[in-house]
């Protein structure tokens, strides 16, 4: 078995099809094709292919982190061969020699114009004869005069009132805002992708049958269900029953109030 022989195998006992995970995943269907055949060339480089591997994974019902950990063993840097090593080493010396010459060269011609230099420095820098003074006084300082302690006006500014505390929402305004929404799988495991409002992810994975899930949001809720046949909705307290047939892939979206009006 290899990385792409066990997530085709975890596709098809999803019950998927390439295309419904092309959809679900945003991935062409052929760069699922080459991943499937252990081919990462259309991916774009390994962190993509790392990407792919774990969207594809989620979406499919396979261990994401196990599914990465194997892609990551068998895309890993080869550490270098012996002869690799013994060429670098023995090529090395003859290069470390010519450097030396060529750096102590340039070191000895620094300390010459360094100290031709410093020669021409002191000849022409005009310092004074030790034993003489200079005839210019030096600068005194007189300690800063205090002008006596400040006065500062009082501060003026006036106290503030505390504003009064905002009226908060009755218990039935909060009762008719939101919705909800409660999915249950009947007889087949079906991939489910639940997002709200601001596109957050609320749920995103295969739900195996007999499982009961509730969604909320405050103002909506969208759904991909993959396997639409065996999924019954209940959306703000009442009954849709079955959104599709088979292994139909559907997407809904559903608002507060009435469910037609989602």
């Amino acid at each position: 078995m290899s990385l792409g022989s066990d997530l085709t195998a975890a596709r098809e006992l999803a019950g998927l099809t390439l295309q419904q995970v092309a959809d679900s995943t945003r991935i062409r269907r052929t760069v699922i094709e080459r991943i499937e055949a252990d081919d990462f060339s259309l991916c774009g480089g390994d962190v993509y292919a790392r990407g792919h591997v774990r969207t594809i994974s989620k979406v499919v019902g396979a261990d994401p982190d196990a599914m990465v950990a194997e892609f990551e063993r068998l895309h890993a840097p080869h550490p270098p061969t012996a002869a690799e090593v013994f060429e670098a080493e023995t090529a090395a010396p003859a290069e470390r020699r010519g450097a030396n010459w060529t750096a102590a060269m340039a070191a000895a011609l620094v300390v010459v114009v360094a100290i031709v230099g410093f020669q021409m420095f002191r000849g022409g820098s005009g310092a004074p004869v030790a034993g003489t003074q200079s005839s210019q006084p030096a600068a005194t300082t007189s300690p800063p005069v205090s002008s006596g302690p400040s006065t500062s006006a009082p501060s003026t500014t006036p106290s503030r009132t505390p504003s009064a505390p905002a009226v908060q929402p009755t218990g039935s305004a909060l009762a008719t805002t939101g919705v909800t929404v409660v999915l249950s799988v009947t007889d087949h495991v079906s991939w489910v992708s639940v997002k709200g409002s601001k596109g957050n992810s609320l749920f995103e994975g295969l739900v195996q049958p007999g499982t009961t899930k509730t969604f909320t949001d405050k103002s909506r809720v969208s759904l991909v269900i993959g396997r639409a046949g065996s999924v019954t909705l209940k959306v703000n307290g009442k009954n849709l029953g079955t959104p599709g047939s088979g292994a139909q892939v559907v997407r809904l979206s559903f608002g507060p109030g009435d469910p037609a009006s989602g």
